[in-house]
């Protein structure tokens, strides 16, 4: 009787430790990439990295991600590249394109973190290109010192079209080559516009914790109620 009732005493504790834990990881944190620029040969282009809404406890104080951009189109990224805001420290590995943002002290507000800068190479041959940050991980410390441990963030990416302008002078450039000689080659140019469909991403990971913390409590109770009520009666008999 007594092996039964401890029995039943753990799994009853162990289920409370899981309704817990599924709640005390209910928290949100947005991530946006953002740029006013154009692409142009030669130039630089910046994208700016910002915290939006954040639903973590006591705060946020680190952040780290992989940068991803297409090397083709720019020249390799060193954290010199890398402006930061509102006190934030970062670092940056080119070999491995991995970032570190860190913060003497907890955001519990969005903020702008910092700026990266992008030289474009002297030869452009594409209209757009995308930055992206994937695997983002934001900590506001280990949860048994009180903080909210590591937070999953979805990737954030901003697409950069280029300059039409840079577009069409390179457009008759190249029409306008020739390798036959003696030959009177009659080029008309043509004027492309490129509309300007900078998109960012505004990626935010649901709060949905403390629901699904609310439905696993009632499966488990449930579980447990029904288990106890099955060792009471076999426990009624084996007395009788």
């Amino acid at each position: 009787m007594k092996t039964k009732l401890k029995t039943l005493l753990t799994i009853s504790i162990m289920a409370l430790i899981l309704v817990i834990s599924t709640i005390s990881n209910a928290a949100s944190v947005g991530m946006t990439l953002s740029s006013n620029s154009k692409l142009k040969a030669g130039d630089t282009v910046t994208v700016t990295m910002s915290l939006g809404n954040i639903d973590a406890g006591n705060g946020i104080d680190t952040i780290t991600a992989e940068l991803n951009y297409d090397k083709n189109v720019f020249e390799t990224v060193e954290t010199s590249n890398l402006i930061a805001s509102n006190s934030w420290t970062p670092t940056y590995a080119s070999s491995t394109n991995m970032l570190t943002v860190v913060k003497n002290s907890k955001v519990t507000k969005g903020e702008t973190v910092l700026t990266i800068t992008l030289k474009v190479k002297s030869t452009l041959s594409v209209k757009s290109t995308t930055v992206t940050l994937k695997d983002i991980v934001v900590s506001g410390g280990r949860v048994q010192d009180g903080g909210t441990g590591d937070i999953n963030v979805n990737n954030a990416s901003v697409t950069i079209n280029a300059d039409s302008d840079a577009i069409s002078k390179n457009e008759n450039t190249i029409s306008n080559t020739t390798t036959t000689t003696n030959t009177t080659t009659n080029t008309t140019k043509q004027n492309t516009t490129l509309k300007d469909n900078t998109v960012t991403k505004k990626t935010t990971l649901p709060k949905t914790g403390i629901e699904q913390g609310g439905v696993i409590a009632i499966v488990v109770i449930a579980i447990v109620g029904t288990f106890s009520y099955v060792l009471y009666k076999k426990t009624s008999k084996e007395v009788k």
